[in-house]
């Protein structure tokens, strides 16, 4: 079975206060994109008494250990739905989406493979929507949204959702990285963030997009980030140069993305060519 799992944007992005665990409460809208990382999965009984996973990919960054999202939430899956038969589960991993760029591919490769889990061992959704979150959250805030894999509004963690089904990007989507990683734990920590804040939110009510409202959607991480990674600011400044509608940081980063009138394809053409000829990575999402 070959499982497609999708990277996501996020359309504004803001800190509201900081929690007394430690975490961030923040509010977004995730927004899945045609970039895919591609899992080519199969479960087979096992001949011992013990699961084994055993995971392949090509790109030498991603880890083949138990940080790997996959193991994590398939050993995840098992625990909380307390399976008691053993498999032999092989994984390879076509990995698309870049790792620490803000686009949320660990977090898509866990959440696209517990929806495959869930289905392939038969798990009635309705009665057991709890536990399959659960499952979720045990691997990473954001792997919930990759459950659902439609437009999302997000606050708590990142976890709390509620579906958008009229926010739709009439526009292509250009993804750009200078082939640079932001520690997400980095920008948390170099926020500079008011213990003592705890802002209204301006997302919450928003059902669909208008780019006339652009300045609600900003990314609060954009200023930090674009501080130590001037060249991250510098692609910002070259997509509006193109002709992009409108520009942003994905989550912490390291991807941009530009949005483009579908009726001018000369101009997001141009600036794929453009980032391409400087071999950084680039997509059409």
């Amino acid at each position: 079975m070959i499982i497609k799992a999708p990277a996501k944007i996020n359309i504004g992005l803001r800190i509201l206060n900081k929690r007394d665990d430690g975490y961030h409460t923040i509010e977004t809208i995730f927004y899945p994109v045609k970039l895919f990382d591609k899992i080519d999965v199969s479960i087979l009984p096992s001949e011992s008494d013990l699961n084994s996973v055993i995971i392949k990919t090509e790109k030498h960054a991603v880890p083949l250990t138990k940080t790997n999202t996959c193991v994590k939430i398939i050993e995840s899956f098992f625990q909380v739905f307390r399976i008691k038969e053993t498999f032999k589960i092989n994984i390879f991993l076509e990995k698309n989406i870049p790792i620490g760029g803000g686009l949320g591919g660990g977090s898509s490769d866990a959440g696209s493979l517990l929806r495959y889990l869930v289905k392939y061992f038969k798990i009635d959704i309705a009665e057991n929507r709890h536990k399959i979150i659960e499952a979720a959250l045990s691997v990473g805030s954001d792997v919930p949204f990759f459950l659902i894999q439609k437009p999302c509004y997000a606050t708590g963690r990142g976890e709390k959702l509620k579906l958008l089904n009229k926010f739709l990007l009439d526009y292509d989507v250009l993804l750009v990285n200078p082939n640079k990683h932001v520690s997400t734990k980095w920008a948390y920590e170099n926020l500079n963030f008011d213990s003592n804040l705890n802002k209204e939110t301006t997302l919450s009510e928003i059902e669909e997009f208008d780019i006339d409202n652009r300045n609600l959607f900003e990314n609060e991480f954009e200023t930090v980030v674009f501080e130590k990674y001037p060249e991250l600011a510098e692609v910002k400044n070259q997509l509006v140069s193109f002709g992009a509608d409108f520009t942003s940081l994905s989550g912490s980063g390291a991807v941009l993305y530009g949005l483009f009138d579908r009726k001018g394809s000369s101009k997001i053409k141009s600036a794929f060519n453009n980032f391409k000829a400087f071999d950084y990575f680039v997509a059409i999402g």
